[in-house]
């Protein structure tokens, strides 16, 4: 029987696990290794930040790939070892014929001085819970969101938590005793995607009194300001950054990564330099033609990945020519509150630039993004 590893139990692992058995059956064992026990599904961070969502209903224990005859192993992952095929673990030695890294990043808060002191990252699980009881206490005073440096995935998702946060402090009726303020090294909103979008997140951040500060440079946090460069200094109660984006020590290690330590690949198979090695999602170093920035990086492309990938390695398991090919096309829905939300789609691949649309708010791109989340956890994992 033939061996596939997958490195990381997030949305890119568990989909080309789940795809590569159904498709394999009994002819292909499949692992998937992950050193935290459950999965926490991220697209709902912001409901749960806002109280919308309990941390139970929104997390799953990996355990249960194994109801797809999927082994899951619980552990950390200590060394590649691409000479012999093998992935050593603290407590395994794992044989492989075909390995998946899915490892995703690590968010390094102590890149900035403060941030583990006086910030909660609204990237972290448990951070996101700690965010909902600060703000059930608060009464007045100011919130700062801030986004540490570039890059980061699920560009967005800061915005949303932003809205979201807008509209719980107007449903609780002290919006006008509470300030709202966001710092970001971008220079406008979704850069990537073109004017036309940034302006419109602008122009629906200024109708919501949300302040937006942008080529911020943080420094620092302290216990009452988050410290900018050229002597900007933004005081607050409660602050939210996303944290520095780097990948696992375990990858940085290896030849497979490019000058900022993501995994170099080839866009289409993902197959990186070395034969029936894969990477997909946030690990990756993908980067869009003729601008040559990194692809954005988010939850939707790592799980067409993990298909094309779980796909071909199941063509070169029969001994077959793969020919399933990643086209960079996704699709985000971004809450607004209130019942709303904005749907995007992207084509990130698109010549000379990439192509981004970004609807306005509606009730049916709301449903859209509850019934797609409920779908993940149900059938997904």
């Amino acid at each position: 029987m033939q061996r596939t590893l997958i490195l990381g139990g997030g949305i890119g692992g568990i989909v080309a696990s789940t795809v590569l058995k159904k498709i394999m059956g009994q002819d292909m064992q499949v692992t998937v290794v992950d050193r935290k026990p459950d999965y926490h599904y991220p697209g709902a961070y912001p409901l749960l930040m806002v109280g919308e969502r309990s941390p139970e209903s929104i997390s799953r224990p990996l355990t249960r790939l194994s109801r797809k005859n999927i082994e899951f192993i619980c552990d950390e992952i200590i060394r590649l070892d691409f000479e012999n095929n093998r992935v050593f673990t603290a407590k395994h030695i794992l044989p492989y014929d075909y390995l998946v890294i899915a490892l995703g990043v690590e968010y390094r808060t102590e890149f900035v001085p403060g941030f583990d002191d006086y910030a909660l990252n609204a990237y972290e699980f448990e951070d996101v819970i700690k965010i909902n009881r600060r703000i059930q206490d608060l009464n007045s005073g100011r919130i700062v969101l801030f986004i540490s440096s570039l890059p980061f995935k699920c560009p967005p998702a800061p915005y949303e938590m932003m809205f979201m946060l807008d509209a719980f402090f107007r449903k609780r009726g002290i919006r006008n005793k509470v300030e709202l303020v966001m710092a970001t090294p971008e220079p406008s909103p979704e850069p990537l995607a073109g004017p036309k979008v940034g302006q419109s997140v602008r122009r629906m951040l200024a109708e919501r009194n949300i302040e937006l500060i942008t080529e911020a440079k943080v420094l620092a946090v302290e216990k009452d300001a988050l410290i900018l460069g050229h002597g900007m200094v933004i005081k607050g109660d409660i602050f939210i950054g996303v944290a520095p984006h780097w990948t696992p020590r375990v990858v940085r290690s290896t030849m497979l990564v490019d000058g900022n330590g993501f995994v170099k690949v080839n866009p289409s198979i993902l197959e990186t330099g070395l034969s029936n090695v894969y990477a997909i999602g946030d690990v990756t170093a993908i980067k869009l033609p003729v601008m040559e920035a990194y692809a954005p990086k988010a939850g939707i492309f790592a799980h067409y990945q993990g298909e094309v990938v779980a796909r071909n390695i199941a063509y070169l398991a029969k001994g077959l020519t793969p020919k399933f090919r990643y086209a960079g096309k996704g699709a985000c829905i971004m809450h607004t509150g209130f019942g709303r939300a904005r749907y995007s789609t992207v084509h990130y691949f698109a010549k000379p630039k990439p192509f981004i649309t970004l609807l306005r708010p509606s009730r049916i791109s709301y449903l859209a993004k509850i019934a797609f989340e409920k779908f993940w956890l149900n059938c997904w994992v």
